[in-house]
């Protein structure tokens, strides 16, 4: 039974943060879940000149940060709200990371998650530690294309970065310990869940693996590197109040500014936001990336999944595909008219008349596609309503192919929960239901990595309350969840779609294995 909370008061407001490659939003939380006030903005991603890279200026997100409290500080001053906020949690982006100098100023911009140029630096660096199972002895787990490790073996490319950068860095640090770092001044700590996306970390141990390192070319960077590396630091330790210049410049006293407490990325902030916290709980994330989340105690079996850890233990699981929202914005374009879509596309018969996509516009080396490849059979329809579900269905295979991953790799799962933005389709919960063939747990709010960023901080300051106390007796993430987290009405499969749904996969798993075949050929 979840506990109560006996040290933060009823009053309180919590913000979420979420950090993410599509923006940045800070929202404000009652103790029952409700959003209060909120404040969104955009981020711009460097691309490249072929739209292969993706980088995040650190001045941005810089400029982000502060201008988050600014505007979060005048909605909730006006509201009533201000002296009533206590703490806050960040998601932000996994496997994102940038270098920054001693006046924690930018010296390579953050690598983003979905960076397209990482997959030969892994495989050079992998080779140099003897291999996959090598790196699996070393972190307990699989090092993916886009964890930050990859980024510092690419570092060492002289026509990438300046050999003098690597001298000049302080910190190497992941999107959200930057963030945090931006609002605190506290660019020293990282949280078990940041570093864990690193590849450096081993997830047994939640502590740095220094022999990983061994993936770098260089003795003189392996030696950087590791001095520049932040401190791990327990999840329910304050990273701090907001920095004295930033309370200043909004008219908060600085001793008494909410906490900032250890970042999430933002698989464990969407697994929290989602209520998926125990053994055998899944959590969908619908947003850019498309992802398959859950925990447990124990490693997956085989090397289908990645997998980090969360901040208070267990192991995450995940399977993250690039194209979620990143591919279906390509069907739909920019700024839809998303009633019309969802009407069209309910309109439209389910598995439309055969219509199968490769839904590509970016490399899923999870599954073998190692270049961008869409692809429409027979051909793309010419309706925008067949289009729009066409591609819904596409998204809900590629969901079912990560559920049926877990399983394989030993969950027994018991519920799956749905969250995101495409889950504010209420034709796609119902493809999605229908393509799992299992009831789907709906959320009342659909920003599952700002809200599961505010449980953690709840649950954070609540313990950290009770140690001030004297009480060891821990208030839980799931406690944290039961308070916030909030479920909407459950979405059932549709049994007039399920057979549809069952050919539906079976002709896009076909279809994806020869391009796998043809992509593998061809390299």
């Amino acid at each position: 039974m979840a506990q109560s909370l006996e040290c933060v008061e009823p009053g309180s407001v919590i913000a979420g943060w979420d950090f993410s490659t599509g923006g940045v939003k800070c929202l404000v939380f009652d103790l029952k879940g409700r959003v209060l006030e909120e404040v969104r903005l955009p981020t711009d991603v460097w691309t490249g000149e072929n739209g292969d890279v993706a980088e995040l200026n650190l001045m941005q997100l810089e400029g982000q940060a502060r201008a988050s409290v600014r505007a979060i500080v005048a909605r909730l001053r006006d509201a009533g709200h201000l002296d009533r906020w206590v703490a806050g949690g960040i998601s932000a982006t996994h496997h994102t990371a940038g270098r920054i100098d001693r006046q924690h100023v930018q010296v390579r911009r953050a690598i983003c998650w979905n960076d397209q140029t990482l997959a030969r630096y892994r495989e050079q660096g992998e080779a140099r530690l003897g291999g996959r199972d090598r790196v699996r002895e070393l972190i307990g787990g699989p090092w993916a294309d886009r964890y930050s490790l990859s980024h510092l073996v690419k570092d060492e490319d002289a026509d990438y970065l300046d050999p003098e950068a690597w001298r000049r860095t302080y910190r190497i640090l992941a999107h959200g310990p930057l963030a945090a770092g931006y609002l605190t001044g506290n660019f020293d700590v990282t949280s078990v869940s940041s570093a864990a996306s690193t590849g450096i970390m081993d997830l047994r141990t939640g502590q740095w693996r220094r022999e990983m390192l061994g993936a770098l070319e260089s003795a003189e960077h392996q030696d950087l590197a590791w001095e520049q590396l932040p401190r791990i630091i327990d999840h329910y330790e304050p990273i701090g109040r907001l920095a004295d210049h930033v309370a200043l410049e909004v008219g908060i006293d600085p001793a008494s500014g909410p906490i900032v407490f250890p970042t999430s990325d933002d698989q464990q902030a969407g697994l929290v936001g989602g209520g998926a916290v125990d053994d055998g709980q899944v959590a969908v994330i619908l947003g850019n990336s498309a992802v398959v989340n859950s925990s447990s105690t124990q490693l997956p079996q085989g090397d289908d999944l990645d997998v980090m850890r969360l901040n208070w233990g267990p192991y995450l699981w995940m399977r993250c595909y690039t194209n979620g929202a990143q591919f279906l914005d390509t069907v739909v374009g920019a700024d839809p008219d998303w009633g019309r879509l969802e009407q069209a596309g309910r309109a439209a018969a389910p598995g439309v008349g055969g219509t199968l996509v490769m839904p590509f516009s970016k490399s899923e080396p999870s599954l073998g596609i190692r270049r961008p490849h869409t692809e429409w059979f027979p051909a793309r329809p010419a309706s925008e309503g067949d289009a729009y579900r066409a591609a819904l269905e596409a998204i809900a295979y590629l969901i079912r192919l990560g559920v049926d991953a877990h399983r394989k790799a030993g969950q027994s799962i018991t519920r799956i929960t749905v969250s995101g933005g495409i889950a504010r389709s209420d034709l796609m919960c119902e493809i999605l239901a229908s393509v799992l063939d299992c009831r789907l747990e709906r959320l009342e709010s659909d920003e599952g990595p700002a809200l599961g960023a505010a449980v953690t901080a709840l649950a954070a300051l609540e313990s950290h309350r009770r140690r001030q106390r004297g009480s060891d007796e821990p208030f839980t993430v799931a406690d944290a969840v039961a308070v916030l987290v909030k479920f909407a009405q459950p979405v059932e499969p549709n049994p007039a779609w399920t057979e549809t749904y069952r050919e539906g996969l079976r002709s896009f798993v076909g279809r994806l294995g020869n391009l796998r075949q043809r992509q593998a050929k061809d390299s």
